[in-house]
């Protein structure tokens, strides 16, 4: 029987063998297999190795949660905090560093260069090339930010500071940006954007990272664990209401920032259209600015509540004769060491670098493009946005309703979603040879905004899909290390773009092979991707550290922090 809701006592430990008792009755058989999984005897010292080979995904799920000692008492998910943090997620979409502020720094560095070039990093090269290079620089920055902060992040409770250091710069930058008024302030402005640029990815990458841990923690999968561990249900029973919760969590916050998104945006088109003036480039700054008044509060309405709500939950706990300082740097090398025992992780990072390199260095093409064809309308970027918003949203309604019906693996809408967003690389490419088609005409830019319905699996999944291969444990180094190895815009691809542009002035649209091609690779590497192997080595990878790394008492407290808080207020 199902604990109350908001009263929760998880079993210490994955028990000592035999994981389920010899007198179970008959219902229980499937899950005796796992009579021999090892784990951490009730004395807190280390019971063999690691688990043996005929260790399920399911049990792989539970025990890459347990091995590693917590710094605290677990916290069960509340309901306002469930909420609060998919209201979150219009931060995002109400912040306007990437669409005003981006807008103003790109006008006033193309209208302060006339003849279309400028000079960059001691050489004349084009405008669009110059905005393509500082993209895949601000990328290596973010990479370097984040892979400094991930590690520690997973360490102790004072992740939150994270979050909340990043939002107030973002907003900072958000109000900084009224001050450009001049195309002569190009400089000034691709500071203020770069800043905040930083400031949103790591908002992003943090963001991100939090949501497996809070679908994990709803007490109904606290429950789940309890009753695998105490036979009561399968593992494999689990492991699938495990997944289903981490990917329902996250498309609850895609399908609300959609809906949000359509009434917001309807407003902001009223008010660009009242305010556009007369299309002068002093105009179109000048409306920039007023959305980014109307813009920016929103953004706090929707960030604050969840920075009150977030209970400052427990990471690991850091190793004995380790310092604070140096739990980072020391969890990086030892990830480095292992990482060969987390080959699907690998292959998914692999596919994940490919995919992104395509996806962020084709998207800054075709905003550039975009916002060429539209002239920099304020009323238009709006327009746009609200396209791809409500057909994004309609995409996340349904893939979200297949997947329940037809429990399909997420590693498999992955799949669709990586065929579908490889087509508009191709569709550009193919602009190589006519004028008829390839992000030439507005008609286009209409119609992929409309596509988003189709790629919507792809944008959603791919941050679910980490969850699936990533240690538990870990997920905000692993998110850190997946989310800025490619960026924003991506890390390498924007450069090598640049390159084929400058190459082929008069036909840019040579680039979209090369985009088309690394997407094509990263959906080979994505199919051979096995996602059960993916947890059980995350179990054994989590095993294998606590035995190397914490001392037998550091794992007997480990085992007691596993007990959660009981009689929780507003448990969800």
């Amino acid at each position: 029987m199902a604990a109350p809701v908001g009263t929760h006592t998880v079993n210490s430990a994955i028990a000592v063998p035999p994981i389920i008792d010899d007198d179970l009755d008959e219902k229980n058989d499937s899950t005796q297999h796992h009579d021999h999984h090892h784990g951490i005897d009730v004395d807190g010292a280390a019971v063999s190795a690691l688990p043996d080979a005929g260790m399920s995904a399911g049990l792989g799920v539970i025990e890459q949660r347990r091995a590693i000692p917590l710094s605290g008492k677990r916290k069960p998910t509340t309901k306002w905090e469930y909420w609060t943090y998919i209201g979150f997620y219009m931060f995002q979409n109400t912040c306007p560093l990437g669409s005003q502020v981006q807008a103003i720094r790109q006008l006033t560095l193309t209208a302060s260069h006339p003849s279309g070039f400028m000079e960059f990093a001691g050489k004349t090269v084009p405008i669009n090339t110059a905005i393509l290079d500082i993209n895949g620089a601000l990328s290596a920055a973010g990479l370097a930010v984040m892979f400094i902060l991930g590690p520690y992040a997973d360490y102790g409770s004072w992740k939150p500071w994270i979050l909340i250091v990043a939002i107030i710069v973002t907003w900072g930058c958000c109000f900084g940006a009224l001050a450009i008024k001049h195309v002569d302030q190009w400089a000034a402005a691709n500071v203020i954007w770069a800043i905040g640029g930083l400031s949103t990815t790591v908002v992003a990458i943090f963001y991100q990272a939090t949501f497996p841990g809070l679908a994990r923690d709803l007490p109904k999968v606290i429950q789940s664990e309890e009753d695998v561990l105490n036979g009561l249900k399968t593992p494999e029973e689990h492991e699938k209401l495990d997944s289903m919760e981490r990917a329902q969590l996250y498309n609850y916050c895609n399908i609300f920032g959609s809906v949000m998104g359509m009434v917001m945006y309807g407003v902001a088109i009223g008010l660009a259209k009242a305010i556009q003036g007369t299309g002068s480039i002093e105009d179109v700054i000048k409306a920039d600015h007023w959305l980014i008044v109307f813009y920016t509060p929103l953004s706090m309405i929707f960030g604050l509540p969840y920075l009150f709500a977030m209970q400052w939950r427990p990471g690991s706990a850091i190793p004995h004769g380790v310092s604070a300082w140096t739990t980072g740097p020391r969890q990086v090398v030892y990830a480095v060491k292992s990482l060969g025992r987390l080959k699907q992780c690998l292959l998914y990072l692999i596919a994940y670098v490919f995919l992104f390199e395509s996806i962020g260095a084709f998207l800054s093409v075709y905003f550039i493009l975009l916002f060429e064809t539209i002239h920099y309308s304020p009323e238009l970027q709006i327009a746009y946005n609200m396209v791809g918003d409500v057909c994004g949203g309609l995409g996340v309604i349904g893939t979200q309703l297949v997947h329940k019906k037809f429990d399909f693996q997420i590693k498999w809408i992955m799949f669709f979603g990586t065929l579908t967003s490889n087509f508009p690389n191709l569709w550009g490419a193919l602009g190589s040879f006519t004028s008829k088609i390839g992000f030439k005409h507005p008609w286009e830019f209409w119609f992929f905004q409309a596509w988003n319905a189709f790629t919507a699996c792809c944008g959603i999944y791919n941050v679910t899909m980490i969850s699936e291969v990533a240690p538990a444990s870990k997920l905000f180094m692993f998110y850190s290390l997946f989310k800025t190895v490619v960026g924003s815009t991506g890390f390498s691809g924007p450069f090598i773009v640049a390159g084929i542009i400058d190459r082929s002035p008069k036909n840019p649209n040579v680039a979209f092979w090369f985009l088309f091609a690394i997407g094509i690779l990263a959906t080979i590497f994505l199919y051979f991707v096995d996602v059960k192997k993916a947890k059980i080595d995350c179990a054994l990878w989590a095993e294998r550290e606590a035995q190397e790394r914490y001392s037998d008492e550091q794992r007997l407290e480990g085992q007691l922090n596993r007990e959660t808080e009981k009689h929780v207020e507003g448990a969800a």
